[in-house]
């Protein structure tokens, strides 16, 4: 319940502050490998990420506040006869601070972001059939944090195609290294 307080307050001070700012609407779509890391990583294998995002409110120039909504699962892999399979899911609002940089004659948008987020984990294992088969879903939800930051190239005025890197904290057992694939459209 702390956790839940704790993120109710960091979002209605993000609130507080952007009513001098304006509508973005900017749409994302993330491509990626999801990479486990914590003692969880050590027994599952990287698995496909997929993302949307919205940028929604610019505060200046350089500040905004958006969120994103991403989900990756491990491929199927077997340990001493049992299958398991491991999924997560994250509903995470962050803000972003970005700048235009001049690289090789092309202005790139280049961006830092962090944020509080729900995330859910679920854990699908299948026991092997000496006596009886059968299979459990163990799953549950927890307030955690990321951060990271990519790079975007202006395809033209309202598309760009960039590189994103983040780190989702879960648990302290389980976390995601995410690099991926971003394309955006301004709308």
């Amino acid at each position: 319940m702390k956790k839940v307080i704790i993120a109710l307050l960091v979002l209605g001070a993000f609130g507080t502050s952007v009513f001098a700012g304006e509508w973005k609407k900017e749409g994302s779509v993330l491509l990626g490998m999801g990479i486990p890391s914590g003692d969880v990583g050590k027994e599952v294998d990287s698995g496909l990420a997929l993302g949307l995002e919205y940028d929604g409110y610019k505060i200046n120039d350089n500040w905004s506040i958006g969120g994103a909504f991403l989900y990756t699962s491990s491929p199927k892999k077997t340990v001493s006869g049992t299958d398991f399979t491991v999924s997560a899911w994250g509903l995470s609002p962050y803000a972003k601070y970005s700048k235009e940089v001049d690289m090789g004659g092309k202005k790139w948008n280049v961006y830092g972001l962090a944020g509080i987020g729900f995330y859910g984990a679920s854990v699908k294992v299948d026991y092997p059939a000496p006596l009886t088969a059968y299979s459990t879903d163990v799953s549950d939800t927890e307030v955690g944090f990321n951060f990271g930051g990519g790079a975007m190239y202006p395809l033209n005025d309202k598309m760009q195609l960039g590189l994103d890197l983040r780190y989702h904290a879960i648990y302290s057992d389980l976390s995601y290294f995410i690099p991926s694939v971003k394309f955006s459209y301004m709308f």
